[in-house]
């Protein structure tokens, strides 16, 4: 007792004297522990492993992505090829991703002018008190990382994760443009080579365009036209994207066209599947975020105030972007990680200014206590899936059991052919090839579907009359598809493995020994794609 008595006020002493600085370091500093532990455990989700072997296949540009998330890969995959080096990137960024907040939050709500008066603001004044403001950005960095989503992209490789951060150090900048009559030529240059490398990150960077050309008619800088700055950096982004015009250019566009395609899919716009999405985004964006951010963008005195007005312009074209797009198709929560991530500050200064209310507190120290906890749930299901559900009813099932897999359909393919060439590996989906292809690599995959894909970029499209063995997770149609085109004439079921987890089935896989490919003569279109890409891709590797 008496020892603990000492420590005691030593630990409260510790507390009273945290600045809004320490706190956000160590706020940081354990997600990312969190996240490197997790790293050497968890076996790569699927679009993990497909930005793992962009890596592996060094291009201009690919058919389904600009080339940034391949490029941040290229060294990791070179030095080691495994796992845990796919994460390496992607918890870097996370962290860079932290800072940019922190500082965008305090630049715009945060009177960082006056840093000397309010940077030691100690862990007493973060709920109250004038001179406390320092604290808007750990609160901010406290929002992103108690958000599901983003915390899990913080160790998971995506093209949202460099553009994010790209986003928040080009609206730093662009503060620095508005606050100059004439603004240094560097920050010019600057800006043009921000707006290129999101275009490198993501397809959806084109919204930084409309933002811009927002800000600046409604912050009246039409005189920016006249100044050489603007050109310079509209010659600057244009130099920035060439590798993605160059590889386009070279393979009748694909890519873009895919992207443009992409989004609406169906014939017909339904209201049902935004609501769909907006239904995901309120769960994977905490209802807080997701209630609050909305509120924030229908607010009409958030777009009277510049700070809240400036994030407004470069969050909501993303936002009525996939509003529009899921009526075609349900956005994935991802697409939109960037207009959320941006709503933060707005947000938490909002409660900041209603601090005074007696419900406050209670309100946000629920959130962050039930947010954090499902934070830490999750990454700890990754680490080992140790919650009880019931027979194929894992949350995770789609990203399990894949290098065991993968081993047995190795095994399987040395017992049926001599040659792996003569039986080569398949799956009837491109969203799960990437997991086959990872573990399996340097083996081609292949699919048993009509559209084209990066897969076929990478590797020949088998001959029509082709045997294979094709691996078909549970949550696929089992059994396969036949005798029609593009699809095997027959397949024999060779076995079945169960990946259990507590006594209960994470995912059943099916390896079938398929026959005779039943594929059409290529003719000009798209699946004439692939074997041109292979000739005029300079960069692409075996």
């Amino acid at each position: 007792m008496p020892a603990a008595n000492m420590n005691l006020p030593t630990f409260k002493t510790y507390l009273s004297s945290l600045t809004p600085a320490r706190a956000s370091v160590g706020l940081v500093g354990f997600m990312t522990l969190l996240h490197f532990i997790v790293a050497f455990y968890a076996e790569l989700g699927g679009d993990e492993a497909h930005y793992a072997l962009y890596g592996l296949h060094p291009d201009w540009s690919y058919y389904d992505h600009p080339p940034m998330v391949g490029w941040l890969q290229i060294i990791p995959m070179w030095l080691a090829p495994y796992d845990w080096s796919a994460r390496l990137v992607p918890i870097g960024l996370y962290v860079a991703l932290n800072a940019l907040l922190y500082r965008l939050t305090l630049t715009l709500f945060g009177q960082a002018t006056d840093t000397i008066n309010t940077a030691n603001a100690n862990l007493d004044q973060a709920w109250s008190g004038i001179g406390s403001q320092h604290w808007l950005g750990f609160w901010s960095l406290a929002l992103l990382n108690s958000t599901l989503i983003l915390a899990l992209m913080g160790m998971a490789m995506l093209p949202d994760n460099p553009l994010m951060v790209i986003v928040l150090a080009l609206i730093l900048v662009v503060i620095k443009l508005l606050k100059h009559t004439q603004a240094p030529l560097r920050y010019w240059v600057l800006l043009g080579a921000l707006v290129g490398l999101a275009a490198l990150s993501k397809y959806t960077a084109v919204t930084l365009v409309v933002s811009l050309l927002a800000v600046m008619l409604v912050q009246k800088r039409l005189d920016w036209l006249t100044q050489k700055g603007l050109w310079l950096a509209i010659a600057t982004a244009l130099l920035m994207i060439s590798p993605i015009l160059y590889w386009n250019a070279t393979h009748d566009w694909a890519s873009i066209l895919y992207q443009i395609n992409h989004g609406t899919g169906a014939s017909q716009w339904r209201l049902s599947r935004l609501m769909q999405t907006q239904a995901t985004q309120f769960i994977t964006y905490t209802p807080l975020l997701f209630l609050l951010g909305w509120w924030a963008m229908l607010r009409l005195k958030h777009y009277q105030t510049f700070a809240p007005r400036l994030l407004l312009l470069f969050s909501l074209p993303i936002t009525l972007l996939f509003a529009w797009g899921s009526g075609y198709e349900k956005s994935l929560p991802h697409w939109l990680s960037l207009a959320w991530l941006l709503l933060i500050p707005i947000v938490v200064h909002s409660l900041w200014q209603m601090q005074t209310k007696k419900w406050l507190k209670p309100l946000v120290s629920v959130h962050l206590v039930v947010s954090f906890t499902l934070v830490l749930v999750a990454h700890s299901l990754l680490f080992s899936p140790w919650l009880a559900f019931k027979d194929h009813q894992n949350p995770i099932q789609g990203d399990y059991g894949w290098p065991q897999a993968t081993q047995t359909a190795l095994t399987l393919q040395a017992q049926l052919a001599q040659n792996p060439a003569e039986l080569p590996l398949f799956v009837s989906n491109w969203s799960v090839a990437s997991h086959l292809a990872w573990y399996a690599r340097p083996q081609p995959v292949y699919l048993t579907d009509v559209r084209a894909t990066q897969y076929d970029y990478w590797f020949n499209p088998p001959a029509p009359g082709s045997n294979g063995l094709l691996v078909v997770p549970h949550y696929e149609p089992v059994p396969p598809k036949t005798n029609q085109a593009h699809h095997f004439e027959r397949c024999e079921l060779r076995q079945t493995q169960d990946m259990k987890v507590n006594g209960a089935i994470v995912v059943s896989y099916y390896f079938y020994h398929c026959f005779n490919l039943l594929k059409p003569a290529l003719t000009q279109t798209s699946e004439t794609l692939a074997p041109r890409a292979l000739k005029t891709s300079t960069l692409n590797t075996p």
